[in-house]
């Protein structure tokens, strides 16, 4: 399955509303998204359920605020994990997440360089 990292639709209308603010929306992106990745790391080798629910719903809203849908979906998923009392996290997922994160800041760095 092939799917876009960030829907460009949806990045674009975003950008369009707001303007010269969304570029600010698109730094904090690129400050947390990274944060969010080590606490989810972090939260999964401490076996630390309620972090673990907490980060990746915030990664989850993060992504969703700039169109990262496929980041969000991943994210996602180790919520809904979470949110059934485990911190037990298949590497693979966790290895999506991060390939998907990098992706997604690539892109975004790409844009605040245009």
């Amino acid at each position: 399955m092939s799917q876009s990292i960030i829907d460009t639709n949806a990045f674009a209308e975003m950008k369009q509303l707001m303007e010269d603010s969304f570029k600010d929306v698109i730094e904090m992106s690129v400050q947390n998204l990274p944060q969010q990745l080590d606490g989810i790391k972090s939260a999964i080798e401490n076996q630390d359920v309620d972090s673990l629910y907490n980060i990746s719903h915030k990664m989850k809203s993060t992504c969703g605020s700039i169109g990262a849908v496929a980041l969000a979906e991943k994210a996602e998923a180790i919520e809904l994990i979470s949110r059934k009392g485990s911190a037990q996290i298949p590497d693979q997922m966790l290895n999506e997440l991060s390939d998907t994160t990098s992706q997604v800041l690539s892109f975004l760095k790409n844009e605040l360089n245009d």
